[in-house]
Order: structure tokens, then C-alpha cells, then sequence
């Protein structure tokens, strides 16, 4: 007989009183219970660790000083048991089947099993959006092997999209990220087993002013992210790849592979039209990066509809003038602060 494996799900917090107990409440919500939840709140402010509190022994708590999001993910590694590890962020949800769907696609050889996210706002809405959007089909093992054989990288999704197994974690941690740890075990994984997508999604992942991506060095929100510094980064992140490529002995592709990811090729672009670049692209022409973004977009396996959006985002980014490019660049990223603004204001004109 199979013994089923065992699951951990580690809830990190930070002052996000308003939504860790419908975090913890998803977990618990589970089709299949994960055999330990482990709370790890970071030295809050607010009313977080009396929520955390209200749930008794249904979750281990752990409440720490504040030490940043590094400390607290690898101290919910070395102190969890499970042989499946699953993280999510105390602002996000698990759908009822996350932890069910994790364990039929784990097996040997599996260093992660990933899924897609719906995209929330602050409140809960959906925003018709899927994060990174496996919608048109998800890559398969093999393929998705064979992707990352080719450019260094391949797509995947945020903190809370993630399931991790102990014998690939036991084998990397700890490890010192540059930001966050997901960032560096997602880039690193290939090299240490097979990665499985789950293409439906597996719970939501929420967009509001206080994001963690949203905050600036000194820990103020802005609006618009600091691209040069999220590029140095994601470098980082692929220095740190190749190190443990070399130790294993594993081949690499050549070339940048940050050529590869759509993402950081809008950063780019974006930080050039800025004026905020740190000098390390400056070699780069806009017309290259934008070459580049439209193979990305060719080989992202994404539906028609959100391959023509990022089509219009990226041609528009960079074939308009920076004053109007600096313009729409604003308008992004600042969309949930004025969405929730007019959302708020409908509201009370409806209460009047």
C-alpha cells in the first residue's frame, strides 16, 4: 500500500489583520487537511497575532520579532514536517481542493507542483485575471523541462502558487534569496526534479495598496515599482542558478535569460521610457527588448485574448514618446488604487 505523503502549509504575516484569518480559514477549509498548518506571524503591529491566537491548536503558531520575509519563510521550512511543502501569504486564499490536487500530481522525481491564481482585489473581487495564467492549457513535464533546457527559466506563479517537496528543499535550504525565497526555489527547482502545472486555478491571489511587491527599499508603498532594482534581482536569482548548475554539473543555456521572461522584459522597457535604469542595459535598444518581448509572447502559451493584451501593452510601452509612456505606465500600476477609489465612492453615493 502507497502511504499517503504529508503536507505542510506554512501562512507567513505580516499586519495583514484584515485578511489572516480568511487566509487560515481556507486552509482549514481543505478537501484534504493538510497534516499541519504552521501560522508564523512577523512581529505585527495590529490586532494579527490575536487572530492567529483565536484558532487554538488547529495551527501551530508562531509568533516572532519582526526579522523580514527571508527569516520567516526559512523558519517555516526548518520547523515543518511535511514531505510536501506549500506557502502562502497571509493576504492570499487556497481554494477547498489545493492541497487534494497537490497530492495526486506529486510524485517521485517532483520538485514542485505549481497552479494557476485568480487575481482578487482588496475586498475579494475577482478581476478576471490569473496569475502567471496556465488558462490556454499548462505546459507538461516534459515540456516544460524541455523549456527551461533551452532558455534558463520558465513560467511560474507567485509564493502562494507554489507546492515544494521536502527532498527538494532538503537538498537547497537554507538559502539566502536577494528578496523573497520563492523567487530563488522556483528559478532553482528545474535543476532538482520534474515540475508539475495544475492549469485550473488552485486559490486567489490579492492585489491591494499594500502588497509586498508594491513597497519601496525604506518600505514605503509606490505605486510604481523601482524596475532596476527588481532586475538586479532577478539577476541575482540566475547567478544563484547557475551556482547550483555548476555544483550539480548540470549544462546551462548561454545568453541572458532574462530574455526570456515577459515580465522582466517589461521592466526593462518600462525603466528605460523612466529614466530609471541602473546602466546595466544601457548596451540594449529598445527595438532588441521589444524583439524579444514578442518571441516571449510567441512561446508564453497564453490564450489569444491575453496574448493580444500583452501584444498592445508591450508596442504601445515602447513606440510611444516617454511622456506618454511615463503616463501609461502610471496608469497601470496604480489601477487598484483608483479602482477601489471609484468602487468606494459608488458605494456611498448608492448608501445616500
Amino acid at each position: 500500500m502507497t502511504l499517503r505523503p504529508t503536507i505542510s502549509v506554512i501562512i507567513t504575516n505580516y499586519n495583514y489583520e484584515e485578511y489572516i484569518g480568511h487566509a487560515i480559514q481556507s486552509v482549514l477549509s481543505q478537501t484534504r487537511l493538510p497534516d499541519e498548518i504552521i501560522v508564523i506571524d512577523d512581529g505585527s503591529t495590529d490586532s494579527s497575532s490575536d487572530i492567529i491566537r483565536s484558532y487554538g491548536d488547529r495551527v501551530r503558531a508562531v509568533l516572532q520579532s519582526n526579522q523580514g520575509i527571508r527569516s520567516v519563510t526559512s523558519t517555516g521550512y526548518a520547523i515543518s514536517t511535511g514531505q510536501i511543502v506549500m506557502y502562502l501569504d497571509a493576504d492570499d486564499l487556497l481554494y477547498p481542493t489545493a492541497a487534494e490536487q497537490v497530492e495526486k500530481a506529486f510524485g517521485p522525481g517532483i520538485a514542485k507542483v505549481q497552479f494557476d491564481l485568480d487575481v482578487i482585489d482588496e475586498h475579494g473581487r475577482r478581476l478576471g485575471r490569473r496569475m502567471p495564467d496556465f488558462s490556454r492549457g499548462a505546459l507538461t513535464e516534459a515540456e516544460l523541462a524541455r523549456e527551461f533546457s533551452q532558455t534558463g527559466t520558465y513560467r511560474w506563479p507567485v509564493t502562494s502558487g507554489n507546492a515544494y517537496s521536502r527532498d527538494f528543499l532538503s537538498q537547497v535550504m537554507p538559502i539566502s534569496p536577494p528578496v523573497s525565497l520563492d523567487g530563488v526555489l522556483n528559478t532553482v527547482a528545474p535543476l532538482y526534479g520534474g515540475i508539475i502545472t495544475i492549469s485550473d486555478p488552485q486559490g486567489q491571489y490579492r492585489v491591494h495598496q499594500r502588497n509586498n511587491s508594491r513597497r519601496s527599499l525604506s518600505g514605503n508603498i509606490a505605486f510604481i515599482p523601482d524596475f532596476a532594482t527588481r532586475i538586479r534581482y532577478r539577476k541575482e536569482e540566475f547567478d544563484i542558478l547557475r551556482e547550483h548548475a555548476a555544483r550539480l554539473g548540470r549544462a546551462l543555456p548561454s545568453g541572458d535569460f532574462l530574455d526570456h521572461e515577459l515580465v522582466f522584459l517589461n521592466y526593462r522597457i518600462m525603466a528605460r521610457k523612466l529614466l530609471r535604469e541602473d546602466g546595466s542595459d544601457h548596451t540594449r535598444s529598445l527595438l532588441d527588448l521589444w524583439t524579444k518581448g514578442m518571441i516571449a509572447i510567441g512561446r508564453g502559451h497564453f490564450r489569444w485574448s491575453v496574448a493580444l493584451k500583452h501584444t498592445i501593452w508591450i508596442c504601445s510601452v515602447t513606440l510611444l514618446p516617454a511622456s506618454l509612456a511615463q503616463r501609461l505606465i502610471a496608469m497601470r500600476f496604480s489601477r487598484t488604487h483608483w479602482r477601489s477609489n471609484v468602487r468606494s465612492l459608488l458605494a456611498r453615493s448608492s448608501r445616500i
